[in-house]
């Protein structure tokens, strides 16, 4: 009898286990994503530090829990309707400031901001898109304006630099209108820029191989480094952590 009992239970948790594994797969299958729109890096915060999760594109799984994250500021890249039977509603795709922790969340969790918990460690360019410092390497971005005797580094022509991490996909009349906002929209017409790209380890001399890209665009133009003694400068290059590692913007223009 006792034997027989054991069977049963033993079958009942096969059958059980077989359920909760089809009531998965039939979530997984009846969740429709669909992609909204693109967005500018865009930063959000938590607006209480409850439950609340962060899942992979399907909505199958959690991937991370928002109540861990109470001083992150999210940078949101894009909007998602996300539907099944029994719940809708829209999701914004996100990421941390380091870039480890991503992930698909509700916008009803979500306010638009920097993290009032903890303000230090973003940038918003004038027309409210924001990103991490993280992304920024003031040291590779000094080793570019070196190559640049004589030149003036630039607090506006800099800031507009930088901002070049969230306009790389392409969005060039948005990163004009940055370069308008930073130095006038009568001056940015005579602004220079140097776009140097190059697929770099981090292993490689990172100023030896732009130098040398920078150096062949130049001849082109009949210029060398030193025709821009006096220009004011900003300059900047993808850190090493980002795919993008080995593409610079550099802006010139001539000081007023």
């Amino acid at each position: 009898m006792k034997k027989l009992l054991f069977n049963l239970l033993l079958v009942g948790a096969i059958i059980g286990g077989m359920a909760s594994l089809n009531l998965a797969s039939a979530h997984a299958s009846t969740y429709k994503v669909s992609k909204l729109k693109t967005m500018s890096p865009t930063s959000y915060y938590a607006k209480r530090a409850k439950n609340g999760y962060l899942w992979n594109k399907t909505h199958t799984k959690r991937q991370h829990n928002l109540k861990n994250y109470p001083k992150t500021t999210w940078y949101a890249t894009g909007k998602y309707a996300m539907k099944s039977p029994k719940n809708s509603g829209t999701y914004l795709q996100v990421t941390n400031g380091s870039g480890k922790a991503k992930g698909y969340v509700w916008t009803g969790y979500m306010k638009k901001g920097v993290n009032p918990a903890n303000p230090q460690g973003t940038i918003t360019d004038p027309f409210g898109a924001s990103m991490s410092t993280y992304n920024v390497d003031d040291k590779l971005n000094q080793q570019l304006i070196s190559l640049f005797p004589g030149s003036v580094p630039d607090k506006a022509l800099q800031a507009a630099a930088n901002f070049f991490f969230m306009y790389i996909g392409g969005q060039g009349d948005n990163y004009t209108s940055v370069i308008e906002k930073a130095v006038g929209w009568e001056n940015e017409p005579s602004v220079t820029r140097f776009v140097p790209s190059v697929s770099l380890k981090k292993s490689d001399n990172f100023i030896v191989l732009e130098k040398s890209q920078l150096k062949d665009r130049l001849s082109k133009q009949n210029k060398r480094f030193t025709d821009f003694k006096g220009y004011r400068i900003g300059a900047y290059a993808f850190p090493k952590h980002s795919k993008n590692y080995g593409t610079s913007m550099i802006l010139l223009m001539p000081s007023i």
